[in-house]
């Protein structure tokens, strides 16, 4: 059984940002930088593991292994620690100052508060500004990685390295707008006790003494649950992408052990999906770089509508998808949810950037045997499939005679519709889906 389909990839446990801003608070950020540090390390390690024990990486060789592990599964350890080391050295001289002015009662010279005050928010905003671009860029670096490998499996290993195309990239985008924006609001916010010191020093107004403080305290309040915010969310929206491919079986040709009588065959009637990405191989042939990053957006688009719609994944090979369901009217209103959702996703794109599938549906009997299925109801899907237009969706008869009276649909049936090697091939309706 593939290791990303049973308890593993996609189901990692969120991070919650209470713990983090609590402790990070008390600790001067040292907590958050190095428990978020061994939280990705963990996650990782887990994630290699669970590519290694996949059966097409049984043959792979050491080397290639080795450096695609050092591609997206591990990170520079002393990074995060000399981050941590910044912001203890932060907190030691700011406890410092506090236990000899405040706790003993010594009185510093002007210049010597301003300066120490403005160094250890110097040294903050420097800890600040690593931890927050490390972890934006390890997290997206492993993100790349690991989809790639999981979609291309053991191929992925003598492949350059791809980038996220899409929505991903969009997502990634915004969070390094968002880390970006964090960064030149706190720059002010970090040296607000410089300025607040100066004014407390050379002012005479009593109500200063009060003022100041709140006014400190509420920026570092924001300062601190902002950063954390953004910190925790960079994990946890990594895991919310790995969900989208949870129920992504693995493909390699070690996991047909089944068919030689591990488990026994099941008989069902289903729907039977069969999804195919319209100009793919032409498309990988002139910039496979780009034929990747659509794949990538178009593999998420399609996994979550059979989410949404009860399917079972059953594969992928190559841009197809093969999805069964227990309801036609659940594959119809799917198939329906992945034409609307391609429909919004190519608004405003250039021909070159849209995505265009096609979708066949039948309702047949099967043979369920592990992750697999056979029979005549795959063979009538597959043949079904080329028939509809890029964009559009073609169905069987028994697929349109369950689902007439439950979805208002345009249908129109395909006169001579001819399904090679099929005996008795059902009649096919298209779908017309407007505009």
């Amino acid at each position: 059984m593939s290791a990303f389909s049973h308890g593993g990839f996609g189901t990692s446990q969120r991070l919650s940002a209470t713990g983090f801003v609590v402790l990070g608070l008390l600790t001067f950020w040292v907590y958050s930088v190095l428990h978020f540090a061994s939280v990705l390390n963990r996650h990782f390690q887990r994630r290699w593991a669970e590519i290694q024990a996949r059966d097409d990486m049984q043959q792979a060789e050491a080397d290639a292994l080795m450096r695609f592990y050092k591609r997206g599964f591990s990170f520079h350890k002393a990074i995060p620690w000399l981050a941590a080391g910044l912001f203890a050295l932060d907190g030691i001289l700011i406890l410092r100052w506090f236990v000899i002015g405040v706790v003993q009662g010594y009185e510093f010279e002007y210049w010597w508060v301003i300066s120490t005050v403005g160094i250890t928010s110097a040294i903050f905003y420097l800890a600040t500004i690593i931890t927050m671009l490390w972890a934006l860029a390890t997290v997206r670096r492993h993100e790349v990685a690991e989809l790639f490998i999981t979609e291309q499996g053991a191929t992925a290993l003598q492949q350059p390295q791809f980038e996220l195309g899409g929505e991903l990239a969009k997502r990634w985008e915004r969070s390094a707008n968002l880390i970006v924006l964090f960064l030149v609001i706190a720059l002010p916010i970090t040296f607000s006790p410089t300025i607040a010191a100066h004014l407390f020093l050379n002012s005479s107004f009593p109500s200063y003494e009060i003022l100041l403080p709140l006014a400190c305290f509420i920026l570092a309040a924001i300062y601190h649950v902002w950063g954390t915010i953004l910190l925790v969310g960079l994990y946890n929206q990594h895991l919310e992408t790995e969900a989208q491919y949870a129920n992504a079986p693995d493909t390699s040709s070690g996991n047909r052990s089944t068919l030689q009588g591990e488990e026994s065959p099941e008989r069902e009637l289903v729907a039977i999906m069969l999804t195919d990405m319209y100009g793919y191989s032409k498309q990988m042939e002139q910039n496979e770089a780009h034929a990747y990053s659509k794949l990538l957006e178009h593999n998420q688009i399609i996994r979550a509508a059979i989410v949404d719609y009860r399917g079972r994944e059953i594969k992928t090979i190559g841009d197809a998808f093969l999805v069964v369901f227990r309801s036609a009217i659940d594959a119809v209103d799917c198939g329906l949810a992945i034409q609307r959702s391609f429909a919004d996703f190519n608004m405003n794109r250039n021909e070159e950037e849209r995505i265009l599938v096609r979708i066949g549906i039948h309702l047949g009997d099967v043979l369920i045997v592990g992750d697999d299925v056979f029979g005549d109801g795959v063979n009538v899907a597959a043949r079904i499939e080329p028939l509809a237009e890029p964009g559009g969706i073609c169905v069987s008869e028994p697929v349109f005679e369950m689902v007439r009276k439950k979805i208002q649909l345009d249908v129109q049936r395909i006169e001579g519709s001819n399904l090679k090697n099929i005996k008795i091939a059902p009649n096919i309706y298209k779908i017309h889906l407007g505009n």
